[in-house]
Protein backbone atom coordinates (compact mmCIF):
# COMPACT_ATOMS: atom_id res chain seq x y z
CA UNK A 1 0.00 0.00 0.00
CA UNK A 2 1.19 3.44 0.66
CA UNK A 3 2.97 2.76 4.22
CA UNK A 4 0.27 4.87 5.60
CA UNK A 5 1.09 8.33 3.92
CA UNK A 6 -2.06 9.56 5.30
CA UNK A 7 -1.25 9.05 9.07
CA UNK A 8 2.34 10.05 9.02
CA UNK A 9 1.02 13.62 7.55
CA UNK A 10 -1.97 13.89 9.53
CA UNK A 11 0.70 13.51 12.51
CA UNK A 12 2.77 15.65 11.19
CA UNK A 13 0.64 18.25 10.23
CA UNK A 14 -1.11 18.31 13.77
CA UNK A 15 2.62 19.40 15.31
CA UNK A 16 2.42 22.26 13.17
CA UNK A 17 -1.16 23.32 13.42
CA UNK A 18 -4.51 23.23 15.24
CA UNK A 19 -6.64 21.14 12.94
CA UNK A 20 -5.94 18.98 10.22
CA UNK A 21 -7.45 16.96 7.16
CA UNK A 22 -5.61 14.98 5.11
CA UNK A 23 -7.01 13.71 1.28
CA UNK A 24 -5.60 10.30 -0.38
CA UNK A 25 -6.15 9.70 -3.56
CA UNK A 26 -5.60 6.99 -6.52
CA UNK A 27 -6.51 6.10 -9.25
CA UNK A 28 -5.91 4.00 -12.55
CA UNK A 29 -8.31 3.97 -16.43
CA UNK A 30 -7.86 2.00 -19.19
CA UNK A 31 -9.49 3.77 -22.21
CA UNK A 32 -9.53 2.82 -26.11
CA UNK A 33 -10.74 4.89 -28.89
CA UNK A 34 -11.45 4.63 -32.57
CA UNK A 35 -10.67 7.80 -34.86
CA UNK A 36 -12.09 8.01 -38.36
CA UNK A 37 -13.19 3.93 -38.53
CA UNK A 38 -10.11 2.68 -37.09
CA UNK A 39 -8.46 1.82 -33.28
CA UNK A 40 -6.13 4.89 -32.29
CA UNK A 41 -5.24 3.85 -29.28
CA UNK A 42 -5.37 2.21 -25.97
CA UNK A 43 -4.14 4.11 -23.24
CA UNK A 44 -3.77 3.25 -19.43
CA UNK A 45 -3.54 6.25 -16.93
CA UNK A 46 -2.78 5.72 -12.89
CA UNK A 47 -2.64 8.84 -10.50
CA UNK A 48 -1.30 8.82 -7.00
CA UNK A 49 -1.73 12.08 -4.87
CA UNK A 50 -2.45 13.70 -1.43
CA UNK A 51 -4.08 16.66 -0.09
CA UNK A 52 -3.65 18.56 2.83
CA UNK A 53 -5.72 21.24 4.38
CA UNK A 54 -5.21 22.71 8.08
CA UNK A 55 -6.32 25.85 10.10
CA UNK A 56 -3.21 27.92 12.23
CA UNK A 57 -4.20 30.26 13.76
CA UNK A 58 -7.91 30.49 12.28
CA UNK A 59 -6.49 30.63 8.91
CA UNK A 60 -6.62 27.78 6.48
CA UNK A 61 -3.68 26.39 4.46
CA UNK A 62 -3.54 23.95 1.80
CA UNK A 63 -0.94 22.12 -0.31
CA UNK A 64 -0.90 18.70 -2.03
CA UNK A 65 1.43 16.63 -3.94
CA UNK A 66 2.14 13.34 -5.69
CA UNK A 67 5.66 12.42 -4.59
CA UNK A 68 4.90 11.20 -1.19
CA UNK A 69 8.73 10.79 -0.17
CA UNK A 70 8.97 13.73 1.30
CA UNK A 71 5.70 14.68 4.13
CA UNK A 72 7.39 17.25 5.83
CA UNK A 73 8.11 19.31 2.28
CA UNK A 74 3.83 19.18 2.41
CA UNK A 75 3.04 20.04 5.74
CA UNK A 76 5.72 22.81 5.55
CA UNK A 77 4.25 24.21 2.36
CA UNK A 78 0.57 23.74 3.96
CA UNK A 79 1.40 25.88 7.16
CA UNK A 80 3.78 28.77 4.77
CA UNK A 81 -0.01 28.99 2.87
CA UNK A 82 -1.67 28.94 5.94
CA UNK A 83 -0.44 32.62 7.04
CA UNK A 84 -2.07 34.33 3.94
CA UNK A 85 -5.09 32.00 3.66
CA UNK A 86 -8.67 32.82 4.48
CA UNK A 87 -10.32 33.32 7.55
CA UNK A 88 -11.20 29.58 8.34
CA UNK A 89 -15.42 29.79 9.30
CA UNK A 90 -15.64 26.20 9.79
CA UNK A 91 -14.32 23.05 11.76
CA UNK A 92 -13.24 19.71 10.30
CA UNK A 93 -15.87 17.73 10.07
CA UNK A 94 -16.67 14.61 12.71
CA UNK A 95 -17.91 10.62 12.02
CA UNK A 96 -21.04 10.68 11.01
CA UNK A 97 -23.69 8.10 9.88
CA UNK A 98 -22.81 7.41 6.04
CA UNK A 99 -25.34 6.43 3.63
CA UNK A 100 -24.90 2.86 1.33
CA UNK A 101 -24.48 4.39 -1.48
CA UNK A 102 -23.45 1.29 -4.65
CA UNK A 103 -20.14 3.10 -6.26
CA UNK A 104 -18.56 -0.13 -7.04
CA UNK A 105 -18.70 -3.12 -9.92
CA UNK A 106 -17.13 -5.26 -9.73
CA UNK A 107 -18.18 -6.16 -13.32
CA UNK A 108 -15.89 -2.91 -14.56
CA UNK A 109 -12.61 -4.00 -13.38
CA UNK A 110 -12.92 -7.35 -14.61
CA UNK A 111 -14.16 -5.66 -17.84
CA UNK A 112 -11.75 -7.08 -20.68
CA UNK A 113 -10.98 -4.10 -23.20
CA UNK A 114 -10.75 -6.61 -26.04
CA UNK A 115 -14.77 -6.74 -25.53
CA UNK A 116 -14.66 -2.95 -25.61
CA UNK A 117 -12.27 -2.85 -28.83
CA UNK A 118 -14.99 -5.58 -30.48
CA UNK A 119 -17.66 -3.88 -29.62
CA UNK A 120 -16.64 -0.33 -31.37
CA UNK A 121 -15.39 -2.41 -34.45
CA UNK A 122 -19.25 -3.90 -34.35
CA UNK A 123 -20.86 -0.67 -34.27
CA UNK A 124 -18.54 0.90 -36.85
CA UNK A 125 -19.52 -1.71 -39.36
CA UNK A 126 -23.50 -1.27 -38.53
CA UNK A 127 -22.57 2.57 -39.66
CA UNK A 128 -20.44 1.82 -42.59
CA UNK A 129 -23.33 -0.71 -43.57
CA UNK A 130 -25.62 2.15 -43.82
CA UNK A 131 -23.26 4.39 -45.55
CA UNK A 132 -19.42 3.88 -46.39
CA UNK A 133 -18.90 7.85 -46.52
CA UNK A 134 -19.69 8.16 -42.89
CA UNK A 135 -16.48 8.71 -40.56
CA UNK A 136 -17.05 7.38 -37.36
CA UNK A 137 -15.49 7.60 -34.20
CA UNK A 138 -16.05 5.84 -30.56
CA UNK A 139 -14.50 5.73 -26.76
CA UNK A 140 -15.00 3.22 -24.10
CA UNK A 141 -13.04 4.04 -20.86
CA UNK A 142 -13.44 2.41 -17.64
CA UNK A 143 -11.45 3.44 -14.04
CA UNK A 144 -11.24 2.20 -10.79
CA UNK A 145 -10.81 4.18 -8.16
CA UNK A 146 -9.81 4.59 -4.01
CA UNK A 147 -9.96 7.68 -1.46
CA UNK A 148 -9.32 8.35 1.85
CA UNK A 149 -10.42 10.83 4.15
CA UNK A 150 -8.99 11.05 7.68
CA UNK A 151 -9.03 14.20 9.57
CA UNK A 152 -8.05 15.37 13.35
CA UNK A 153 -11.70 15.54 14.39
CA UNK A 154 -11.73 11.52 14.35
CA UNK A 155 -13.17 11.25 11.23
CA UNK A 156 -12.25 8.27 8.75
CA UNK A 157 -13.74 7.14 5.75
CA UNK A 158 -12.56 5.24 2.72
CA UNK A 159 -13.88 4.64 -0.75
CA UNK A 160 -13.67 2.47 -3.69
CA UNK A 161 -15.37 3.56 -6.67
CA UNK A 162 -15.08 2.22 -10.15
CA UNK A 163 -16.75 4.61 -13.63
CA UNK A 164 -17.43 3.68 -17.16
CA UNK A 165 -17.86 5.46 -20.26
CA UNK A 166 -18.90 4.61 -23.80
CA UNK A 167 -19.43 7.16 -26.55
CA UNK A 168 -19.77 7.29 -30.45
CA UNK A 169 -19.69 9.84 -32.83
CA UNK A 170 -20.59 10.31 -36.46
CA UNK A 171 -19.22 12.44 -39.28
CA UNK A 172 -20.43 13.03 -42.49
CA UNK A 173 -18.54 15.47 -44.63
CA UNK A 174 -21.04 17.14 -47.54
CA UNK A 175 -20.47 19.61 -50.07
CA UNK A 176 -22.02 21.95 -48.30
CA UNK A 177 -20.93 21.33 -44.60
CA UNK A 178 -20.58 18.98 -41.58
CA UNK A 179 -23.20 16.75 -40.30
CA UNK A 180 -22.08 15.37 -36.81
CA UNK A 181 -24.11 13.53 -34.29
CA UNK A 182 -23.23 11.36 -31.11
CA UNK A 183 -24.82 9.54 -28.11
CA UNK A 184 -22.93 7.94 -25.24
CA UNK A 185 -23.50 6.93 -21.58
CA UNK A 186 -21.51 6.93 -18.16
CA UNK A 187 -22.27 5.12 -15.20
CA UNK A 188 -20.46 3.34 -11.73
CA UNK A 189 -21.20 -0.02 -13.62
CA UNK A 190 -20.31 -1.15 -17.15
CA UNK A 191 -22.26 0.37 -19.95
CA UNK A 192 -21.56 -0.88 -23.55
CA UNK A 193 -24.15 -1.27 -25.01
CA UNK A 194 -23.01 1.19 -28.22
CA UNK A 195 -26.18 -0.92 -30.17
CA UNK A 196 -29.15 1.36 -28.93
CA UNK A 197 -27.08 4.65 -29.59
CA UNK A 198 -25.80 3.95 -33.09
CA UNK A 199 -29.60 2.63 -34.14
CA UNK A 200 -29.96 5.96 -32.68
CA UNK A 201 -28.31 7.96 -34.65
CA UNK A 202 -28.45 6.45 -37.91
CA UNK A 203 -32.23 7.53 -37.60
CA UNK A 204 -30.98 10.85 -37.01
CA UNK A 205 -28.96 10.73 -39.95
CA UNK A 206 -31.61 9.84 -41.95
CA UNK A 207 -34.25 12.83 -40.77
CA UNK A 208 -31.08 15.03 -41.24
CA UNK A 209 -30.63 13.96 -45.22
CA UNK A 210 -33.21 16.67 -46.20
CA UNK A 211 -32.23 20.33 -45.31
CA UNK A 212 -34.88 23.28 -44.50
CA UNK A 213 -34.62 26.82 -44.75
CA UNK A 214 -36.24 28.73 -41.50
CA UNK A 215 -37.17 32.29 -41.45
CA UNK A 216 -36.28 34.44 -38.36
CA UNK A 217 -39.08 33.86 -35.91
CA UNK A 218 -40.65 32.46 -32.81
CA UNK A 219 -41.26 29.02 -32.79
CA UNK A 220 -42.62 26.51 -30.22
CA UNK A 221 -39.45 24.55 -29.85
CA UNK A 222 -38.96 21.29 -28.58
CA UNK A 223 -35.67 20.03 -26.27
CA UNK A 224 -34.26 16.57 -26.02
CA UNK A 225 -32.76 16.00 -22.98
CA UNK A 226 -29.30 15.51 -24.65
CA UNK A 227 -29.95 19.09 -25.48
CA UNK A 228 -31.19 20.97 -22.56
CA UNK A 229 -27.92 20.67 -20.36
CA UNK A 230 -27.29 23.67 -21.81
CA UNK A 231 -30.30 25.86 -20.53
CA UNK A 232 -29.73 24.30 -17.41
CA UNK A 233 -26.41 25.80 -16.41
CA UNK A 234 -27.79 29.14 -15.49
CA UNK A 235 -30.15 27.04 -12.04
CA UNK A 236 -26.90 25.20 -11.54
CA UNK A 237 -24.84 28.10 -11.35
CA UNK A 238 -27.35 29.96 -9.50
CA UNK A 239 -28.08 27.53 -6.97
CA UNK A 240 -23.90 27.05 -6.01
CA UNK A 241 -23.64 28.90 -2.64
CA UNK A 242 -20.14 30.13 -3.72
CA UNK A 243 -21.73 32.21 -6.21
CA UNK A 244 -24.61 33.32 -3.94
CA UNK A 245 -22.07 34.11 -1.16
CA UNK A 246 -19.82 36.73 -4.30
CA UNK A 247 -23.29 38.23 -4.88
CA UNK A 248 -23.47 37.20 -8.56
CA UNK A 249 -25.82 34.82 -8.64
CA UNK A 250 -29.22 35.82 -10.08
CA UNK A 251 -31.04 33.84 -7.66
CA UNK A 252 -29.48 35.43 -4.29
CA UNK A 253 -31.93 36.57 -1.74
CA UNK A 254 -34.71 34.40 -3.93
CA UNK A 255 -35.14 31.45 -1.56
CA UNK A 256 -38.52 30.52 -1.29
CA UNK A 257 -39.33 32.57 -4.24
CA UNK A 258 -41.15 30.85 -7.24
CA UNK A 259 -38.45 31.25 -10.08
CA UNK A 260 -39.74 28.75 -12.99
CA UNK A 261 -43.00 27.13 -13.83
CA UNK A 262 -44.86 25.47 -11.05
CA UNK A 263 -44.08 21.82 -12.84
CA UNK A 264 -40.48 22.09 -12.57
CA UNK A 265 -38.66 20.25 -10.06
CA UNK A 266 -35.04 19.88 -9.22
CA UNK A 267 -32.69 18.08 -6.92
CA UNK A 268 -29.48 17.71 -6.03
CA UNK A 269 -28.69 14.07 -5.46
CA UNK A 270 -25.59 12.13 -4.95
CA UNK A 271 -27.33 9.18 -3.07
CA UNK A 272 -28.41 7.24 -6.74
CA UNK A 273 -26.63 3.89 -6.69
CA UNK A 274 -24.13 3.27 -9.82
CA UNK A 275 -25.09 7.24 -10.96
CA UNK A 276 -21.44 9.04 -12.12
CA UNK A 277 -22.16 12.09 -9.60
CA UNK A 278 -22.71 9.92 -6.72
CA UNK A 279 -21.19 9.53 -3.39
CA UNK A 280 -21.55 8.33 0.29
CA UNK A 281 -19.55 11.34 1.58
CA UNK A 282 -18.48 14.89 0.04
CA UNK A 283 -14.70 15.49 -0.19
CA UNK A 284 -15.19 16.54 3.64
CA UNK A 285 -16.64 13.79 4.99
CA UNK A 286 -20.37 15.32 5.31
CA UNK A 287 -22.60 12.31 4.69
CA UNK A 288 -24.73 12.69 0.86
CA UNK A 289 -28.45 14.04 1.05
CA UNK A 290 -30.73 14.82 -1.49
CA UNK A 291 -31.12 18.85 -1.73
CA UNK A 292 -34.01 20.07 -3.34
CA UNK A 293 -33.06 23.32 -5.52
CA UNK A 294 -36.64 24.11 -7.44
CA UNK A 295 -39.49 22.13 -6.11
CA UNK A 296 -42.52 23.00 -8.34
CA UNK A 297 -41.05 26.01 -9.74
CA UNK A 298 -39.69 27.50 -5.69
CA UNK A 299 -36.10 28.13 -5.18
CA UNK A 300 -35.89 25.82 -2.32
CA UNK A 301 -32.12 25.62 -1.34
CA UNK A 302 -28.62 26.60 -2.36
CA UNK A 303 -25.78 24.10 -2.66
CA UNK A 304 -22.50 24.66 0.21
CA UNK A 305 -19.40 23.40 1.28
CA UNK A 306 -18.23 23.78 5.06
CA UNK A 307 -16.13 27.09 3.88
CA UNK A 308 -18.91 28.77 2.20
CA UNK A 309 -21.84 27.49 4.37
CA UNK A 310 -19.56 28.79 7.53
CA UNK A 311 -19.07 32.17 5.58
CA UNK A 312 -23.04 32.67 4.99
CA UNK A 313 -23.93 31.31 8.30
CA UNK A 314 -25.67 27.88 7.26
CA UNK A 315 -24.82 24.39 7.01
CA UNK A 316 -23.03 22.36 4.28
CA UNK A 317 -25.07 20.60 2.10
CA UNK A 318 -22.63 17.53 1.16
CA UNK A 319 -21.21 18.99 -1.74
CA UNK A 320 -17.94 19.76 -1.09
CA UNK A 321 -16.39 18.84 -4.50
CA UNK A 322 -12.47 18.71 -5.22
CA UNK A 323 -9.58 16.41 -6.23
CA UNK A 324 -6.55 15.86 -4.40
CA UNK A 325 -4.64 18.57 -5.87
CA UNK A 326 -7.60 21.40 -4.56
CA UNK A 327 -9.70 22.63 -2.21
CA UNK A 328 -13.04 22.22 -1.75
CA UNK A 329 -15.86 24.38 -2.80
CA UNK A 330 -19.36 23.94 -3.44
CA UNK A 331 -19.99 21.74 -6.56
CA UNK A 332 -22.98 19.28 -8.02
CA UNK A 333 -23.22 15.63 -7.74
CA UNK A 334 -26.17 13.94 -9.87
CA UNK A 335 -28.66 17.05 -11.13
CA UNK A 336 -32.71 15.23 -11.44
CA UNK A 337 -35.17 16.75 -13.16
CA UNK A 338 -38.30 15.51 -12.39
CA UNK A 339 -40.16 14.32 -15.41
CA UNK A 340 -43.74 15.35 -16.40
CA UNK A 341 -46.60 14.02 -18.34
CA UNK A 342 -45.89 14.67 -22.30
CA UNK A 343 -44.98 11.71 -24.54
CA UNK A 344 -42.19 12.79 -26.33
CA UNK A 345 -43.61 11.95 -29.70
CA UNK A 346 -46.57 13.76 -28.86
CA UNK A 347 -44.95 16.91 -28.16
CA UNK A 348 -43.69 16.51 -32.11
CA UNK A 349 -47.13 15.77 -33.19
CA UNK A 350 -48.51 18.79 -31.30
CA UNK A 351 -46.40 21.45 -33.17
CA UNK A 352 -48.28 22.53 -36.40
CA UNK A 353 -44.32 24.42 -36.97
CA UNK A 354 -41.32 24.62 -34.56
CA UNK A 355 -38.33 23.35 -34.22
CA UNK A 356 -36.63 20.46 -32.27
CA UNK A 357 -33.17 20.94 -31.03
CA UNK A 358 -31.16 17.76 -30.28
CA UNK A 359 -27.46 19.40 -30.20
CA UNK A 360 -26.29 22.78 -29.46
CA UNK A 361 -22.76 23.62 -30.79
CA UNK A 362 -20.07 25.07 -27.09
CA UNK A 363 -22.15 26.73 -24.37
CA UNK A 364 -22.24 29.91 -26.73
CA UNK A 365 -24.06 31.78 -24.10
CA UNK A 366 -23.28 35.38 -23.81
CA UNK A 367 -24.32 35.38 -19.83
CA UNK A 368 -25.17 32.92 -17.86
CA UNK A 369 -25.48 34.04 -14.29
CA UNK A 370 -27.78 36.71 -16.03
CA UNK A 371 -29.66 33.86 -17.93
CA UNK A 372 -29.19 34.60 -21.44
CA UNK A 373 -28.32 32.48 -23.98
CA UNK A 374 -27.67 32.04 -27.83
CA UNK A 375 -26.36 29.00 -29.45
CA UNK A 376 -26.07 27.18 -32.93
CA UNK A 377 -28.36 24.69 -33.33
CA UNK A 378 -25.72 21.57 -34.37
CA UNK A 379 -28.12 19.47 -34.85
CA UNK A 380 -32.06 19.66 -35.21
CA UNK A 381 -34.83 19.65 -37.04
CA UNK A 382 -37.55 21.29 -38.25
CA UNK A 383 -41.38 20.09 -37.79
CA UNK A 384 -44.23 21.17 -39.56
CA UNK A 385 -48.05 19.63 -39.38
CA UNK A 386 -46.64 17.07 -36.54
CA UNK A 387 -44.02 15.68 -38.95
CA UNK A 388 -40.27 16.31 -38.77
CA UNK A 389 -39.34 17.39 -42.65
CA UNK A 390 -35.44 17.74 -42.51
CA UNK A 391 -32.09 19.10 -40.80
CA UNK A 392 -32.06 22.92 -39.95
CA UNK A 393 -28.62 24.33 -40.44
CA UNK A 394 -26.93 27.48 -39.79
CA UNK A 395 -29.68 28.54 -37.24
CA UNK A 396 -29.56 30.26 -33.73
CA UNK A 397 -31.65 30.05 -30.70
CA UNK A 398 -31.91 32.91 -27.88
CA UNK A 399 -33.96 33.95 -25.35
CA UNK A 400 -33.52 34.16 -21.49
CA UNK A 401 -33.67 30.97 -19.53
CA UNK A 402 -35.98 32.67 -16.98
CA UNK A 403 -38.23 33.23 -19.70
CA UNK A 404 -38.46 30.06 -21.31
CA UNK A 405 -38.76 28.36 -18.08
CA UNK A 406 -41.81 30.35 -17.61
CA UNK A 407 -43.33 29.84 -20.96
CA UNK A 408 -43.85 25.79 -20.84
CA UNK A 409 -46.39 23.89 -22.85
CA UNK A 410 -45.08 20.57 -21.34
CA UNK A 411 -42.35 18.01 -20.10
CA UNK A 412 -41.26 14.85 -21.07
CA UNK A 413 -42.64 11.92 -19.31
CA UNK A 414 -39.17 10.25 -19.39
CA UNK A 415 -35.84 11.26 -18.24
CA UNK A 416 -32.25 9.85 -19.36
CA UNK A 417 -29.68 10.26 -17.91
CA UNK A 418 -26.87 12.26 -19.67
CA UNK A 419 -23.24 12.54 -17.63
CA UNK A 420 -24.51 13.18 -14.36
CA UNK A 421 -27.45 14.97 -15.35
CA UNK A 422 -31.23 12.81 -15.33
CA UNK A 423 -33.78 15.38 -17.54
CA UNK A 424 -36.75 14.98 -19.67
CA UNK A 425 -37.37 16.87 -22.89
CA UNK A 426 -39.31 20.28 -22.81
CA UNK A 427 -41.16 21.82 -24.50
CA UNK A 428 -41.43 25.55 -24.67
CA UNK A 429 -43.80 27.92 -26.14
CA UNK A 430 -41.86 30.04 -28.53
CA UNK A 431 -38.20 30.68 -28.48
CA UNK A 432 -36.57 33.05 -30.83
CA UNK A 433 -34.76 31.49 -33.39
CA UNK A 434 -32.67 33.21 -36.02
CA UNK A 435 -33.04 32.01 -38.83
CA UNK A 436 -30.87 31.40 -42.12
CA UNK A 437 -33.12 32.69 -44.75
CA UNK A 438 -32.30 36.59 -42.71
Amino acid sequence: MNNNIEEKTLELALKNSDSAEVIYEEGESRSISFENNKLKSVYTKSIRGIGLRIIKNGKIGFSSTTDFRKPEQLVANAVESAEFGQEAKFVFQQKSQLNDIKLFDEGVVNYPIEKGIQIGKDAIEKALSVNSNYECGVSIGKGVGLSRLINSSGLDVSTQSTSFGSSMDILLVKDNGLLWTGEGESSAKVVDCLEKHTTKMLHDLRLAEKEVDVSTASYPVVFTSKAIGTLLSTFETGCNGKMVQKGVSPLTGKLGQKIIDERISIYDDPTIDFADGSYVCDDEGVSSQRTPLFESGVLKNYIFDLQTAGIMNTKSTGNGTRSFASQPSPGNSNVIIEPGEMKFDDMIKDMKTGILVDQVLGGGQSNVLAGEFSVNIDLGYFVENGEIVGRVKDCMIAGNVFDVFNNIIAIGDTSDWHGSLKAPPFYFRSVNVAGNMG
